[in-house]
């Protein structure tokens, strides 16, 4: 789900007074919701650094990598240059913060070496990655970052299509989380909405390119531009498809997430069901936490391509289930 920015502050100020912390955060969005004031505030927050913005930040223990080079990109040489400052021990009290600007831009060879310092962090160690385009990062990164979406304060939460369609089956759903059958259940609502729209998608995008050929026509033989529109086609069903199926992964996320800010008191939040408010008060903070985790995994499992059905069999049962012991 999106946070505000007051949200999201809230939240990674109750983490760091619980000592719960990663040791590193994805931060989404424009600067103008919020991400570039985030990153500031957490270098003020863990080594009481001053600045007017993050671009100014000067401060023993932060380091601020942005693209510089003539092809504004980050290169591997500036991702280097950083080894040295996270080899420092920190005094107490304060941590080695890194935090990259536009991470979308990191050239192949950038991404490849800061991937190892996401796999053995130092000790003492905040990496902050600032982008509007996460899409764009290595689903390795996304993987070992803690994802905060900012979102302007005065969007309101306006739901797909889809997630509309999905919402009865996920309220339904909600009151009885902690329940395998509940996430079978769950998994079966949700296999037969995706077939559903699957069909209709190819239906929507079949009639069209039939109608366009149609168009075309006036007598002469179109089948060899139909033979070639019907590769472009079967790529935007697949295209669609995949959205929309991301949609209802976010869904979940949105009414998990939304339970975990009433739960914090967070300023600004209101819940998309009564649900929602139900869940804040049933469940503990790290108990929701774990289960929205457990949909980042999922959509790593599916970016992965991993049979859809599998995936959604076992990752449905963390996100749904039963807590582990």
């Amino acid at each position: 789900m999106a946070f505000t920015y007051e949200q999201a502050r809230h939240l990674l100020t109750n983490a760091q007074q619980a000592g719960r912390m990663p040791h590193a955060l994805l931060l989404t969005g424009s600067p103008e919701a919020g991400t570039h004031r985030l990153a500031l505030h957490l270098a003020t927050a863990c080594n009481g650094a001053a600045a007017e913005s993050v671009e100014t930040l000067r401060h023993p223990m932060c380091r601020v990598l942005r693209p510089g080079s003539k092809s504004r990109r980050i290169l591997i040489e500036e991702v280097r240059g950083v080894e040295p400052f996270l080899a420092l021990r920190a005094a107490e009290g304060e941590t080695k913060l890194i935090i990259i600007l536009e991470a979308d831009r990191m050239g192949e060879e950038a991404a490849n070496a800061f991937l190892k310092t996401l796999e053995e962090p130092p000790p003492q160690t905040l990496i902050v990655l600032v982008t509007a385009l996460p899409s764009r990062l290595l689903p390795t990164i996304l993987s070992r970052c803690v994802r905060l979406d900012l979102r302007e304060p005065s969007s309101a939460v306006r739901l797909s299509e889809v997630q509309q369609l999905f919402l009865p089956a996920l309220r339904e759903a909600l009151p009885r989380l902690g329940s395998d059958v509940t996430a079978l259940a769950l998994r079966a609502d949700m296999q037969e909405l995706m077939a559903a729209r699957r069909e209709l998608i190819t239906r929507r995008l079949s009639d069209a390119l039939k109608a366009e050929a149609r168009a075309i026509a006036e007598g002469t033989d179109i089948r060899d531009w139909e033979a070639r529109q019907k590769d472009a086609t079967a790529a935007l069903i697949e295209t669609e498809y995949l959205s929309e199926r991301s949609q209802l992964l976010e869904l979940l996320s949105l009414c998990l997430g939304q339970a975990v800010l009433l739960a914090s008191h967070a300023p600004d939040t209101v819940p998309l069901a009564p649900e929602v408010s139900e869940l804040a008060h049933r469940h503990p903070v790290s108990d929701l936490l774990r289960r929205m985790r457990a949909i980042d995994a999922l959509r790593t499992d599916l970016n992965y391509n991993i049979n859809e059905p599998l995936a959604l069999d076992a990752r449905l049962l963390d996100i749904i289930g039963q807590s582990p012991l």
